[in-house]
């Protein structure tokens, strides 16, 4: 048995649509935009879970967290901080996946290096 009615998409339902739509997402951007975090930014640099230490995201720097150190590790991690941005240079893991993600500059997206339990990220300070 067939349904009785038929939906009709006429121009101005089209219209309707995207200006929400535009609405919508204009609204999303205006909340990104002022729910960042203020004032300064730091990476934090945990191995196991544990907070190792924080660096200040606006100073060039190269850190490197060796095996001798941190036995957990499966060899050395070589961690680039510039243009207030941070990535893996170095890294030792089979596949050698975290060094290839790259440039991160997005406040709270995570630089994971699995096998090695290492992990790096931009945030606020832990007071």
């Amino acid at each position: 048995m067939k349904p009785n009615f038929t939906l009709k998409k006429k121009t101005a339902d089209v219209y309707a649509f995207s200006i929400l739509l535009l609405a919508l997402s204009l609204l999303l951007s205006f909340i990104n935009i002022y729910n960042r975090p203020s004032g300064d930014l730091y990476v934090s640099v945990y191995i196991e879970n544990q907070l190792v230490n924080q660096y200040s995201l606006y100073e060039k720097q190269t850190l490197t967290f060796e095996q001798t150190t941190y036995p957990i590790l499966l060899g050395d991690i070589v961690l680039a901080i510039d243009d207030q941005r941070i990535r893996i240079e170095q890294e030792t893991s089979p596949l050698n996946v975290c060094s290839e993600q790259g440039w991160v500059a997005t406040p709270g997206l995570p630089l994971i290096c699995a096998p090695n339990y290492f992990m790096a990220v931009i945030e606020a300070p832990i007071l």
